[in-house]
């Protein structure tokens, strides 16, 4: 027999996001741990600032791209165009790729 599962609120499965297939909070600001949930994201896809910032809980995604960088991982940055969640456009938004081939 199966314990049942603890039913979440709806503010609680706000604070989790699915990474590399398993659900992370992301209520951690550390930057040990934003630059963790970055990382993670990048091994599955790229993602732009306005992403990190509104999925990933990530204020300042370049720092961690560059600790992250700084720790061996080749990511590529291309500017694109984006729009936020208002619809404002945004013009030299920086799109991150990790590259393969692993810590440098």
């Amino acid at each position: 027999m199966s314990s049942p599962q603890k039913r979440r609120s709806p503010r609680e499965a706000g604070n989790e996001v699915c990474l590399g297939g398993q659900p992370q909070s992301i209520t951690d600001a550390s930057t040990a741990a934003q630059r963790q949930r970055l990382l993670t994201h990048l091994r599955h896809d790229s993602i732009d600032t306005i992403a990190a910032r509104g999925r990933l809980n990530i204020m300042m995604p370049a720092a961690r791209v560059k600790e992250l960088r700084e720790e061996g991982h080749h990511i590529v940055t291309v500017r694109v165009g984006r729009h936020d969640e208002q619809g404002r456009a945004h013009h030299n938004v920086a799109l991150y790729t990790l590259m393969p081939g692993g810590v440098r």
